[in-house]
């Protein structure tokens, strides 16, 4: 008997193409030769129903039916965190802007992402996979940043729409030029974290938004995914030096709010810099090689709203 397919698909022949959308409403259509995205280890979930059981009292066991009430699709994926020129917005700006952050360029110098909670800006993501298109418009998510030692540091994004019905298109060739070559992180390319002012080395670091999303379907109509709150979380993994020099102890017990300052890449045009007013909230002993660590979680906590986070590409 012949194949039933005489042309399989390949699960790793896709593309992630990226656009900023003004207008939600409207399509912005990214294409291969301008959106293409970077993107590694992608998770898509291209349908996710919520339903309405119809619960029918019947003669007999059995099921009655639900009805598909609304549809929504979830993508993630993450793209090296690496600085496109001093001064340069990096490629995946509208990603990071859709996760409710606002753009501030510093020309040949900085561009610097802070949050926003008002006026969240929102992007369209098509997926094809091998021949076969997904569209996901007005999409909003969030993010998070890990950097770990002898790793590659890496954007962590997932974002929601609304369901779209997929369409059969040829994948196509994309540009894949432009994205710079990330570094990895070691002592040569990755500064210390300073916590409080005092710098420590580390072997695990990661930071995430918590954009709390609404998937929204009600009668006017008002169908979106919205972003409707921030819950910050983190932790880091640093070497324990005395307490007369790092007492994370106290600093938990008081509930202070600290600085926190990393910033990775090993010269101008290369670097990402993270800085965030954080509380730490437990300490727990680890160890690196052999040697005592403080496994900290934290959580960015604002002093006079929307400052509890920036990230900088330098």
């Amino acid at each position: 008997m012949p194949n039933l397919i005489t042309t399989p698909r390949f699960s790793r022949n896709k593309a992630v193409l990226l656009k900023a959308q003004p207008d939600i409403n409207t399509d912005p259509v990214p294409d291969l030769a301008n959106d293409w995205m970077e993107a590694r280890n992608v998770q898509f979930t291209p349908m996710e129903a919520e339903t309405a059981e119809r619960n029918i009292d019947s003669p007999s066991f059995g099921r009655t039916g639900k009805l598909q009430v609304a549809q929504y699709a979830r993508l993630g994926f993450e793209i090296a965190a690496a600085a496109n020129g001093a001064g340069v917005a990096p490629k995946h700006a509208p990603a990071l802007l859709a996760c409710a952050m606002q753009q501030s360029i510093a020309v040949g110098v900085s561009v610097t992402y802070n949050l926003v909670s008002a006026a969240i800006p929102a992007c369209a993501i098509y997926i094809n996979f091998d021949g076969v298109l997904h569209k996901m418009l007005a999409c909003r998510g969030t993010v998070a940043l890990a950097i770990s030692a002898s790793g590659i540091p890496v954007w962590r994004f997932e974002f929601q729409s609304v369901y779209v019905a997929p369409s059969d298109l040829p994948l196509g060739a994309a540009t894949m030029t432009g994205w710079p070559l990330e570094e990895p992180v070691n002592a040569a390319k990755t500064g210390p974290i300073s916590i409080n002012g005092v710098n420590l080395a580390f072997s695990t670091f990661e930071t995430a938004l918590g954009n709390q999303i609404e998937k929204i379907n009600l009668p006017g109509p008002q169908v979106e995914c919205a972003i409707v709150d921030r819950a910050p979380t983190g932790s880091v993994t640093v070497l324990a030096p005395l307490l007369a020099v790092f007492d994370p102890f106290a600093l938990a017990e008081a509930g202070t709010n600290v600085a926190l300052n990393l910033t990775h890449g090993s010269a101008a045009g290369k670097q990402v810099q993270v800085d965030e007013k954080i509380v730490i909230t437990n300490v727990a002993y680890d160890q690196i090689r052999g040697m005592p660590a403080y496994k900290l979680d934290f959580e960015p906590t604002k002093v006079n709203g929307n400052d509890e986070i920036a990230f900088t590409f330098l």
